[in-house]
């Protein structure tokens, strides 16, 4: 048996990767879907509501 620690690291993942099935990977096929898409209103809506509530903490501040 080896005395040096690098010859026996090797050694050990040598065995552990010929002991195992490293790199057979049973590929499945996997259903591509399309992303998806944000409604227009739905985004319109949202930044509607963002100004309205930058609007609001302006409002608040400055009448303050």
């Amino acid at each position: 048996m080896a005395d040096d620690p690098e010859r026996l690291v090797t050694d050990a993942l040598r065995a552990q990767a010929t002991s195992t099935n490293a790199g057979f990977v049973a590929h499945v096929p996997i259903a591509e879907e399309p992303p998806a898409q944000m409604s227009v209103w739905w985004i319109l809506g949202l930044a509607l509501m963002l100004g309205l509530a930058a609007g609001t903490v302006a409002a608040v501040i400055t009448l303050s």
